[in-house]
């Protein structure tokens, strides 16, 4: 009887009637979506910023599509604040180009293969192309947040990719000893050491 109350008490708390079912990811972003759509396109601009040789990984990389989240929010904040100007879109490129500087340098530490349906750079031009690159993104970042009138963007993004790279360190130099903890603690995989690592960093990760 208890057990069957419990379960009633769940359920109606997981299912309140006046919950909207149908709201989708599109609905929320959808009073942003020319703001996104310009975000986008100013992300495919910058592949030309680069040198010519490697342009072919800047179109790879900053055509790769995502959700898009940090433009998003920045935009809804910005909106709730006041007007969207065009400072905002540049802004929101270099959060974009810092993200995915990040996420190239992730799929080289947990050796992923498969990003948003696609082979990674790591995987399609090597992890050493793929650190390089993920480096001229953050430059690139920087270099576009010199670009505003005052040092206080670029100081921001400075220290946020500093704050970054700094952790990516950290946690690679600790991955090893979770790996060892791990291991002991699921003996099974003791002689497989290579997936505990990439399983561990990649539940690290998500902390």
């Amino acid at each position: 009887m208890l057990t069957a109350e419990s379960k009633v008490a769940r359920t109606e708390i997981a299912d309140p009637p006046n919950a909207d079912l149908n709201f989708s990811w599109k609905q929320l972003v959808e009073p942003v979506e020319p703001f996104l759509q310009t975000v986008s396109q100013r992300l495919i601009q910058q592949v030309h910023e680069f040198d010519p040789q490697i342009i072919p990984y800047a179109r790879y990389v900053l055509n790769g599509g995502g959700k898009h989240l940090r433009p998003t929010i920045l935009a809804l904040s910005a909106g709730a604040l006041g007007e969207v100007t065009d400072a905002h879109v540049t802004a929101a490129v270099i959060i974009e180009m810092v993200h995915l500087a990040t996420l190239v340098h992730d799929d080289v530490l947990d050796e992923a293969e498969i990003r948003r349906g696609r082979l990674t750079l790591a995987a399609n031009g090597g992890n050493e192309i793929a650190v390089l690159f993920g480096d001229c993104l953050f430059a690139q970042a920087l270099k576009l947040a010199a670009s505003f009138p005052t040092p206080d963007v670029c100081r921001a993004v400075a220290m946020a990719t500093n704050t970054v790279c700094s952790g990516e360190i950290l946690q690679n130099a600790a991955l090893p000893k979770i790996s060892n903890l791990a291991a002991r603690v699921f003996p099974r995989h003791r002689n497989e050491d290579r997936r505990v690592y990439s399983r561990c960093h990649v539940i690290w990760r998500r902390f």
